[in-house]
């Protein structure tokens, strides 16, 4: 089978020696591993401190309903709607 002529022109590319494989190899698990590391604990990352405990916040003393834990809250809700009359109610 001869070659047509724009493969004529494109010379073969020679083999890459098992050394220089193995190099190419090396480097990329190298650098694969470089970056994971570098990932999970980055260099020079900001240093996060536990967040200091909540202070103590006085229970409920009996019939206190305010300011304390387990009291009520306030409540802003929209007033009920008025009832409707027999008449006007769906069937």
């Amino acid at each position: 089978m001869s070659k047509t002529e724009p493969e004529a022109l494109i010379p073969e590319f020679p083999r890459m020696p098992w050394r220089r494989r193995l190099l190419s190899i090396g480097l990329a698990i190298a650098t694969a591993i470089t970056i994971v590391v570098t990932l999970l604990s980055p260099p020079g990352g900001v240093k996060r401190h536990k967040p200091p405990p909540p202070p103590d916040v006085a229970r409920c003393e009996q019939g206190q309903s305010r300011d304390c834990v387990g009291g009520m809250a306030g409540v802003i809700a929209a007033p009920a709607a008025p009832a409707q009359t027999g008449a006007s109610a769906p069937r």
